[in-house]
C-alpha cells in the first residue's frame, strides 16, 4: 500500500485539526499550526499503521491538554477521528 509523504500527511493533519477546532481557537486568530504537536502525534500513528479512533483521539487531547488522563470520546472527536483516518487515501493515489 501506498503511503503519503510525511511532510503532505502532517500538513494535512494540521489543517484537519484546524477545521475541527476541538478547543475552539481558530476563530480567535489562532495559527494555522496551533495544533502542530498534536498533528505530529496523529500523522505518527498514521504512518505507523495505527488507527486513528475516536479513543486515540481522546489520548492525545489529554496528553496535550488534560491532565493525560482521557476522557470518554466526545461526538466531536469520533468525527474528528473519522477524518483523520481517511486523510492517507486521499493523499495518495
Amino acid at each position: 500500500m501506498d503511503t503519503p509523504a510525511p511532510q503532505a500527511l502532517f500538513d494535512a493533519v494540521t489543517r484537519c485539526l484546524a477545521e475541527h477546532d476541538l478547543e475552539g481557537v481558530m476563530a480567535h486568530g489562532a495559527p494555522l499550526d496551533e495544533y502542530a504537536p498534536e498533528a505530529r502525534d496523529f500523522a505518527w500513528m498514521m504512518a505507523s499503521g495505527e488507527p486513528v479512533t475516536a479513543e486515540a483521539v481522546a489520548r492525545v487531547w489529554a496528553k496535550w491538554f488534560g491532565d493525560g488522563s482521557p476522557a470518554e470520546p466526545t461526538r466531536a472527536m469520533e468525527v474528528l477521528a473519522a477524518d483523520l483516518q481517511a486523510l492517507p487515501g486521499q493523499l495518495v493515489g
